[in-house]
């Protein structure tokens, strides 16, 4: 009788499953190339983005949602998907949970043109060929907890803030802003491995005033105590062991990693003239050791400093 039972549940069942709509196996275009600027002449920001991107090969957006489409799950019901930029942080291709864009507001049309010139005449000129710049996402406000209001490096895209203030910059302003922009493209090809000992070198210049732990992430407060091999007379200072400042995440602590150490020098380098920085760090020998480093990783890319 049990047996019965057991074979009626399984035939109603298998007639159950039978009747179900068959899975869908087959999804066409889902895996398109979404960074493609598409023209529309009646649009005189999507054409002057397009004309960017004929150019360049880079696709400039005023939108963080670049694009839908409509598909199907796989029960076959249509639903509409959005691409959209990620702005989760990213080295050398991986993303990274920290740091990230806590607030961006939208630009609009009007403020492209003066972003495009900007772009072309300031930025682009700079730029090795072998550097890849997946997309370009022009704001207006931006908020990150680690990189200011200027420029945010995003697993598929740059983020450039403050663009309507592009063509009232003034010249100290307008250095810092390109120096902030030129560390978000350029951050991979100088933490490249092929540049590891350079990089070391870079890192030991602070390393080895701290023996008991890591020098990066201490604690300020903390610092004359674990430092030592200072000459006489020199405080313990994030400046004295070669640190341009604390870590922008939290102004308690040194550089949290390695790679932000290099983020911040790559800014300060790229946004300053070498007198510039010497006139800020000059009187700071293992600064100007470890710009020394950053320099040289720079030449060899074929980035000019000035």
């Amino acid at each position: 009788m049990n047996i019965n039972i057991y074979l009626f549940a399984f035939a109603l069942f298998a007639m159950a499953t039978s009747c179900r709509k068959e899975e869908e196996t087959v999804f066409p275009d889902y895996d398109r190339n979404w960074l493609v600027v598409e023209d529309n002449p009646n649009d005189p920001a999507i054409h002057a983005n397009y004309l960017f991107y004929k150019e360049t090969g880079i696709p400039v957006y005023m939108n963080d949602t670049i694009g839908s489409q409509q598909r199907k799950d796989v029960f076959g019901k249509e639903y509409t998907y959005y691409e959209v930029l990620s702005m989760n942080y990213s080295l050398g291709g991986v993303q990274s949970g920290t740091p990230n864009v806590q607030s961006f507001t939208y630009c609009t049309e009007a403020d492209v043109p003066a972003a495009l010139a900007f772009l072309r005449e300031e930025i682009l000129p700079i730029l090795p060929a072998g550097v890849h710049v997946p997309s370009i996402l022009l704001v207006d406000t931006l908020n990150s907890d680690a990189f200011g209001k200027y420029a945010f490096k995003g697993f598929n895209t740059i983020v450039i803030g403050a663009v309507p203030q592009i063509s009232q910059m003034d010249a100290t302003t307008r250095a810092a802003y390109k120096g902030a922009i030129l560390r978000a493209f350029l951050t991979n090809a100088v933490l490249d491995e092929k540049y590891n000992n350079i990089l070391e070198k870079f890192y030991n210049t602070s390393r080895k005033y701290v023996t008991s732990r890591d020098i990066y992430s201490i604690y300020i407060f903390q610092l004359s105590s674990q430092v030592t091999g200072l000459p006489p007379g020199i405080t313990a200072t994030p400046q004295a062991v070669g640190f341009l400042g604390t870590d922008p995440r939290n102004s308690y602590y040194t550089p949290m990693s390695t790679w932000m150490d290099v983020c911040m020098y790559l800014e300060a380098t790229l946004g300053n003239s070498e007198e510039q920085f010497k006139q800020l760090y000059g009187n700071q020998p293992n600064i100007m050791t470890k710009y020394g480093y950053i320099r040289q990783i720079l030449a060899d890319i074929n980035v000019p400093v000035q």
